[in-house]
């Protein structure tokens, strides 16, 4: 299979996941896309990347241990008031999302995923920067 490519000249995009198989995959089609994956597997553990990285992207998974993705939409609308983050939502529950939540988000891709799909969403959300 051909791998999707980027123009993105080594943006960094936080991945959210909590499934190893998931974060595997999806980290190493970013990186063949020329993103820079930094992935995390729990809600605390976003935070405090996010947080430190200021990344070009995130994906987010909805269903995490610790903070879950619905808390962390929360908690990243209030670091960020004036300026949203760049949210991709990939979560086999895309539909739970709440008005609120949506706003705060640039793309939803639900699971399973394409690959091709999940370049082209952070591509969107990075060009949207």
């Amino acid at each position: 299979m051909q791998r999707p490519t980027s123009n993105c000249s080594s943006k960094r995009v936080v991945v959210v996941e909590d499934d190893p198989a998931i974060s595997v995959l999806m980290a190493s089609v970013l990186a063949d896309a020329g993103y820079v994956p930094f992935v995390v597997q729990d809600g605390l553990q976003a935070l405090r990347v996010v947080r430190e990285l200021h990344p070009d992207a995130i994906t987010l998974d909805l269903e995490l241990p610790g903070l879950d993705g619905h808390t962390l939409l929360k908690r990243f609308g209030c670091d960020e008031p004036g300026r949203p983050l760049p949210i991709v939502v990939v979560s086999g529950s895309t539909d739970q999302l709440s008005d609120a939540e949506r706003r705060l988000v640039s793309e939803t891709l639900t699971k399973p995923f394409d690959l091709f799909e999940l370049v082209r969403a952070v591509d969107s959300v990075v060009d949207r920067r």
